[in-house]
């Protein structure tokens, strides 16, 4: 087994980027939401990672990074793990409502827990972290429930879409710091994630039939402009820096906050209504987080 880090708890530096990156995610929910009016998701998806191996190919370049450091097959793997993840769970929203999606997506904290318990040395699951993600958790499904009914055999493909991607994702995070932590910097692990995965983004909007480009204008252009360069490149970038340096199991609990600022990004921005259940989902996902990281 690997270690995970030096650093075996969260401090405040890492507390204050994983908010301001569960913020900016939850606005990524309104862009990807602008853009799918005029860019079908597979391969806008596929357009941001272009746009984002770009601007990483610029930055490292200006800070003589070279572009690959070894460990390619790794970087492969990673890649074709993470265009895989969106690539199902795209359509897994043709299938099943958005909030059941969402809520199984957000499962991955606790399979991110499973995995670091057997596979990272010094990430081991315990009473704090169960019990903190079974609070945070139930303030995703408070949030959420309003959309959620009876499934149908077609709801129940697409739940099972979402809970894949929810796997792939904590299996990428795991495969990144048994196979990258220590061995490549978070510049090579977001640049192997980024340029792998643009052939599964394309070939995956092919297999789907998908009408890749029907509109554009200037606020759609904004809209993956904004995914590609702040959420794809600066986002990820700060989010593998947090993931090459503290424990998966403590970082990942608190993607629970991202549905939320979705929610109210979209309150916002959309003009949805604030609710009660807001207020209470929020209540419950902080004090889930606080309990996975008292010590």
């Amino acid at each position: 087994m690997n270690t995970v880090s030096a650093r075996q708890k969260l401090d405040a530096m890492s507390v204050s980027l994983l908010t301001a990156l569960c913020i900016v995610w939850g606005l990524n929910a309104v862009a990807i939401k602008i853009a799918n009016a005029g860019i079908d998701p597979i391969f806008g998806a596929g357009l941001r990672s272009v746009i984002a191996t770009a601007c990483l190919i610029v930055w490292m370049r200006f800070k003589r990074i070279p572009l690959f450091a070894g460990n390619l097959r790794d970087g492969i793997i990673v890649g074709l793990l993470f265009g895989t993840e969106f690539a199902i769970l795209y359509p897994s929203l043709v299938y099943t409502t958005a909030a059941s999606a969402w809520i199984l997506l957000y499962t991955t904290p606790f399979f991110h827990a499973i995995g670091a318990h057997f596979f990272l040395k010094g990430d081991s699951l315990n009473w704090n972290k169960g019990v903190g993600m079974l609070l945070a958790f139930a303030g995703i499904i408070v949030l959420l429930s309003k959309d959620i009914g009876l499934p149908s055999n077609e709801n129940l493909f697409g739940d099972l879409l979402a809970i894949l991607a929810a796997v792939l994702w904590a299996t990428t995070t795991i495969y990144i710091k048994r196979r990258l932590v220590g061995r490549v910097s978070h510049y090579h692990t977001l640049f192997y994630q980024m340029i792998f995965s643009i052939p599964v983004f394309f070939i995956a909007s092919a297999l789907f039939r998908e009408t890749p480009v029907y509109h554009v204008n200037a606020l759609i252009l904004f809209s993956l402009m904004f995914q590609g360069i702040i959420i794809a490149f600066v986002s990820y970038l700060l989010w593998f820096f947090l993931v090459h340096s503290y424990p998966a199991s403590l970082l990942s609990s608190f993607t629970f906050l991202t549905p939320l600022f979705a929610t109210i990004a979209g309150i916002i921005f959309l003009n949805e209504q604030l609710t009660v259940k807001v207020v209470v989902a929020l209540i419950f996902v902080s004090l889930g987080i606080y309990i996975v990281n008292r010590q």
